[in-house]
């Protein structure tokens, strides 16, 4: 052991930062357009990412950390941070019984949020953190380490603009291209939150409307939900903020036999795959809340009905910003059987809500 500890003095720990600045560069690196960013910039992320740090439980020094380092870890321990002191609490921690001075950080139930939630099912699989293989689940064995990429970017004289090229290029080199697309489709509504959006409609006409998140949902509604997931899209029906019907919409709609009183609580958009037999799409735009329930679907079927057409040549589709978005986990158990669920960030990904009898429906049938 004490060889272990001389090698390691002598090829130098990484210099530490503090705790605060851990969380300030965590939330440089995770900014509001990831999608997984709470979990990543909260305070549990930001002390586990500093006990790997602090016993340079890092990718090639050979020492692995386990999650009772964390929560064992306390205020005191922090307040050591000479690299002897470090060295000398690594050597402590996995002897059975240590407990270092002073308060702990984490209670003893606080294991499996740090575990599971944070470093097993988030930090592994965006391969921040990594673990040896070959090591029982069952076994104390240390085997957690971070990413040598991921803690460069903690270190101590990285600042500045070095350290935003820096961590763009660690996103490009660590993060798979749909969790990029899916940052940059969060990072471009932030973005555009101010001014008029414009919509491009399948026929080639551009529509004007007043900016929001409503808006930008719908937006993509149209230009990327139509196109991926029907053959011949139209537009029959768009109802924006600032405007709640266009006459244009009811007169087209008209044509391929659907009726609608202006008065009526219309849904926010409908689309038409006009390939034949016609089919139709009743989309729920949700910003904030307003989703298909069961009550709100019944009241569609109703307008359905008086128009005449079959109800299996309709689809109902309530539209989300993201599958992260507070809306999304505040009305999913609301949402009514049979209906469909759409993320503007994740344009490729229908998720069907289907009962028994109905496992084997697809989108307008």
């Amino acid at each position: 052991m004490r060889k272990t500890i001389t090698t390691l003095v002598d090829r130098g720990m990484q210099a530490l930062v503090p705790l605060k600045e851990v969380q300030e560069r965590l939330k440089r690196i995770f900014p509001e357009a990831f999608a997984d960013r709470r979990i990543l910039v909260g305070s549990m992320a930001v002390r586990v990412v500093y006990v790997f740090l602090y016993g340079d439980f890092i990718e090639g020094s050979g020492h692995c950390l386990r999650p009772s380092h964390v929560y064992f870890f306390t205020g005191e321990q922090e307040e050591k941070t000479s690299q002897n002191e470090r060295v000398q609490w690594r050597r402590d921690a996995g002897k059975p019984g240590f407990r270092p001075l002073g308060r702990r950080w984490y209670a003893d139930n606080s294991r499996e949020s740090i575990r599971d939630d944070l470093m097993r099912n988030t930090m592994l699989r965006l391969g921040i953190a990594h673990k040896q293989a070959g090591v029982a689940v069952t076994s104390s064995t240390p085997i957690w380490y971070l990413d040598k990429d991921f803690a460069a970017l903690f270190d101590f004289g990285l600042k500045g603009r070095a350290l935003d090229q820096a961590i763009a290029k660690w996103r490009t080199a660590a993060l798979d291209a749909g969790t990029l697309q899916r940052m940059a489709l969060r990072a471009g509504g932030i973005q555009r939150r101010e001014g008029d959006v414009f919509i491009e409609m399948p026929d080639g006409a551009r529509l004007r409307v007043s900016a929001g998140p409503s808006a930008l949902i719908a937006k993509d509604v149209i230009e990327q939900y139509a196109q991926k997931h029907l053959e011949a899209p139209e537009v029959l029906w768009l109802s924006a903020s600032d405007k709640k019907s266009y006459p244009q919409f009811v007169e087209l709609a008209a044509t391929v036999g659907l009726r609608f009183d202006l008065n009526a609580e219309l849904p926010d958009v409908i689309l038409a795959d006009m390939a034949r037999p016609v089919k139709f799409v009743f989309c729920e735009v949700v910003a904030t809340d307003g989703p298909i329930t069961e009550a709100r679907r019944e009241a569609l079927i109703q307008l359905i009905e008086r128009s005449r057409i079959p109800l299996s040549h309709v689809t109902f589709v309530t539209a989300y910003e993201d599958r992260d978005a507070a809306p999304f986990k505040k009305n999913f158990s609301q949402l009514a059987y049979n209906s469909y669920v759409w993320f503007r960030t994740e344009p490729d990904l229908l998720v069907h809500l289907s009962s028994l009898r109905t496992a084997d429906c697809t989108p307008g049938q």
